[in-house]
């Protein structure tokens, strides 16, 4: 018997299909349970892998396991701010420097368990490192598609793990949507960190939890994630409402989320009392600036509806952050901390600023701040010689290149 079940969000049912993204009835969202009863850490590994039993995947043989050594990432005391009780989860310490090499790592194992030959994903940043990296690793092609524009000493580290570059003139919540339905349409393995991209990959953020459970030694009262997509944050409070489930923990924290300024909608959402979806894709954002945030400019959080189910279930809040306040929290968290952190990154600090200024959080209370990544990527500078190859696909010749790619 399976340690997991899949099951449709939308209608409850059940699926056995290990290849299926999507309900095949409805067509919903697939979400995970798991066999509680023999939940258990597998002390086989050093890594998020020890804890298999809670992730949507086959037990794995520690031969076999795709793995750069992903998660076990240190708690750090802040030194920054005085008295307060705030805790640091360094995820720049992961392989490629971001968080997302624990979704991606489960992607790919995913991938393997299924024959694919190449992972796909959306990405002009992290998500497109973890996975050119974790494909090279597995022995998989990869695949990147970006909108047009991502300045090319970002988009480097692709195409030295190898990557294929495709881009494309579109924005990228359209061009997220188009690839969705191009992969699903024609079986391609699309690793992308979104729920309907790829439901499995949103599990391994969890571990996130769990590890934070470990070394605390309890749940935090507050926890605070830089928002993007919106499906850290929802995975994060997924895998707390397990710890609690099991009796591990007695109390859930409390759920912040920090967006860009201009890409607030998540914000608007929890300020208006928004109840639906289509609420928050009313507002237009199509005229916001660029944001060196870039990371987490998002008109429309593909799991946004996640993350305001949970911030709301958890008693939070979401706020945002301009570019200037990012930029300086950068700068002084460097300063204070020892930690080189990217811009979109720097929204943490900034967070904390104000939530400690304004009493929201309170001397007495514990806070743990997720350092989504590392600052070097964001500075690399290409020197060498050899040219970028990438290639410009119109959006409308997306699907052919897609199925000449894999």
């Amino acid at each position: 018997m399976s340690h997991f079940e899949t099951y449709c969000l939308t209608c409850n049912t059940m699926t056995t299909r290990a290849g299926l993204f999507a309900c095949a009835g409805c067509g919903g969202p697939l979400g995970f349970r798991y066999d509680l009863a023999e939940a258990r850490w597998d002390e086989r590994f050093r890594n998020m892998w020890r804890y298999w039993r809670l992730l949507p995947t086959a037990p794995p043989d520690p031969a076999r396991l795709v793995t750069l050594g992903e998660g076990n990432t240190p708690l750090l005391r802040s030194r920054g701010y005085g008295a307060a009780q705030i805790y640091l989860k360094d995820e720049t310490r992961n392989p490629t420097g971001s968080h997302k090499d624990r979704p991606l790592s489960v992607a790919i194992n995913h991938a393997v368990a299924l024959g694919a030959s190449t992972s796909f994903v959306v990405s002009a940043g992290s998500t497109g490192i973890s996975n050119a990296a974790m494909a090279a690793r597995a022995g998989l092609r990869s695949v990147t598609i970006m909108s047009t524009g991502a300045p090319e000493a970002r988009i480097y580290p692709l195409f030295a793990l190898g990557s294929q570059l495709f881009e494309v003139d579109d924005d990228i919540d359209a061009l997220i949507a188009q690839v969705i339905r191009i992969c699903r349409q024609h079986g391609l393995y699309l690793s992308s960190t979104s729920r309907d991209s790829n439901p499995y990959q949103g599990e391994g953020a969890k571990t996130i939890a769990y590890e934070v459970y470990e070394q605390l030694g309890r749940a935090p009262d507050w926890f605070i994630v830089p928002v993007g997509g919106g499906g850290t944050l929802s995975a994060i409070w997924r895998g707390f409402g397990e710890l609690h489930t099991l009796g591990w923990i007695d109390a859930l924290p409390k759920m912040v989320g920090v967006q860009p300024r201009p890409y607030n909608a998540l914000e608007v959402a929890i300020q208006r009392g928004f109840e639906t979806w289509g609420d928050v894709l009313a507002l237009d954002y199509s005229a916001a600036p660029p944001s060196v945030q870039v990371k987490l400019a998002h008109g429309h959080p593909p799991d946004g509806m996640e993350a305001l189910q949970a911030v709301r279930a958890s008693g939070g809040l979401f706020l945002s952050v301009t570019d200037d306040e990012a930029l300086d929290a950068q700068l002084a968290f460097g300063r204070n901390e020892g930690l080189y952190i990217e811009p979109s990154t720097g929204v943490v600090p900034a967070a904390l600023d104000r939530l400690l200024a304004e009493g929201v959080i309170t001397p007495d209370e514990t806070a743990v701040a997720l350092v989504c990544g590392g600052g070097f990527r964001e500075t690399f500078v290409n020197l060498t010689e050899r040219p970028l190859t990438k290639q410009a696909i119109p959006a409308h010749a997306l699907q052919e290149a897609l199925l000449q790619a894999a």
